[in-house]
């Protein structure tokens, strides 16, 4: 553990996975002392580690914009990068891609000497120190198998915790913007987020509860919500989801920001908000990381290994529990073939509201706000 002093995390996965990574930051800063450490990550997840106290450089890689460059701006922009970091002499390399070429060009290239990492499908040839990880994640949560790779490295993470920082001007900005939309400071109001994130791309509606559902959902928890204030935010890919969902909340005053905020301003919100209403998926894990009151439905996926974590009396997961083939996300696969999508289609809003009623769970958050 002694001799880390400069340390390459690649992380090429989404919100929620990155969020997954936040007490590996914190251990290697405060328990391991580490001078630097610097992020390769995807360009949608970026903006997450803006302002953030444990990295000190965050690299995006474009895979969108890549995969449409020549062979030759291809190995032109890999140059760059090798040059790039080359220059930063990092000795250790955390690898939670399952890939490959990271490792690769961490041992042959970058001339790391310690390169920690899952051996995936035998994807850790180039490792010097791998966790075996035949299935995929199963039976414990993502971030328990992140915190496992400090091990090799000498010691273990303190803390369990996911983490978002946010400075005092984008808080004072959101709320400025909240206030011209009619949410005064002070004010609750209640966040849905009635996407699943852009991470399974054109697949995202096999992790969608039906936004109707979540219209209905809320109509009849209406008097127990902390107010008639509603935000809705996601990205601009699904904006196409609150067509249907103006007429199902008509009774509420509602604040349609879907595709309209940064992430960073969508992050700021979600550290305000009474209350929150989402899929499984990147800003389910936002909310949980802020402490937030939150209601999350949850379909192919396991909940034990991605839910909202730690686990909390003030976030619920709500699931189907009666289908044999629930969880079908296995092994990093899903069933695309799936026609009916019974986990969540078949999960109707009277059903949701009577698991959370019966929980007490929206009046419980409410008077703990």
């Amino acid at each position: 553990m002694g001799n880390m002093k400069r340390v390459l995390i690649v992380n090429p996965f989404g919100l929620g996975d990155c969020l997954f990574l936040s007490p590996v930051f914190r251990a290697l800063k405060e328990q391991a002392r580490v001078e630097r450490i610097t992020l390769l990550v995807g360009s949608r997840t970026s903006e997450l580690f803006e302002n953030h106290p444990f990295v000190d450089e965050v690299i995006a890689i474009d895979r969108d914009w890549l995969r449409s460059q020549s062979q030759w701006g291809m190995l032109r922009f890999l140059a760059g990068m090798i040059g790039k970091l080359g220059k930063e002499k990092f000795d250790t390399l955390i690898d939670v891609s399952m890939s490959r070429e990271y490792a690769f060009f961490a041992k042959f290239f970058l001339g790391i000497p310690k390169r920690v990492g899952f051996d995936y499908h035998s994807r850790g040839i180039f490792l010097t120190d791998r966790l075996p990880l035949s299935e995929g994640y199963r039976d414990k949560h993502v971030i328990e198998y992140y915190r496992d790779l400090l091990k090799p490295l000498g010691f273990e993470a303190s803390t369990r915790e996911p983490e978002i920082f946010l400075s005092q001007t984008e808080m004072d900005h959101v709320q400025s913007l909240l206030s011209e939309a009619g949410i005064h400071a002070g004010e609750p109001f209640t966040v849905l987020v009635p996407g699943g994130g852009e991470s399974w791309g054109k697949d995202a509606r096999f992790k969608r509860w039906p936004a109707t559902y979540f219209g209905e959902l809320l109509t009849r928890l209406k008097k127990e919500l902390p107010s008639e204030k509603i935000v809705i935010l996601g990205s601009g890919r699904e904006s196409e989801l609150s067509k249907g969902l103006a007429g199902d909340l008509s009774a509420f005053q509602v604040v349609n920001w879907l595709g309209m905020r940064t992430l960073r301003e969508s992050l700021a919100v979600l550290s305000q908000a009474a209350l929150v209403f989402t899929n499984d998926g990147g800003l389910c894990h936002a909310a949980r990381a802020f402490h937030r009151p939150l209601v999350a439905v949850f379909g192919p996926v396991d909940p034990l290994v991605y839910g909202p974590y730690p686990e909390s009396e003030n976030a619920l997961v709500v699931r189907r529990t009666d289908l044999a083939c629930q969880p079908c996300y296995r092994s990093f696969r899903y069933n695309s073939s799936c026609s009916t999508i019974e986990c969540l289609n078949d999960l109707l809003p009277e059903k949701v509201a009577g698991m959370i009623q019966e929980r007490k769970f929206v009046t419980c958050s409410k008077n703990s706000l």
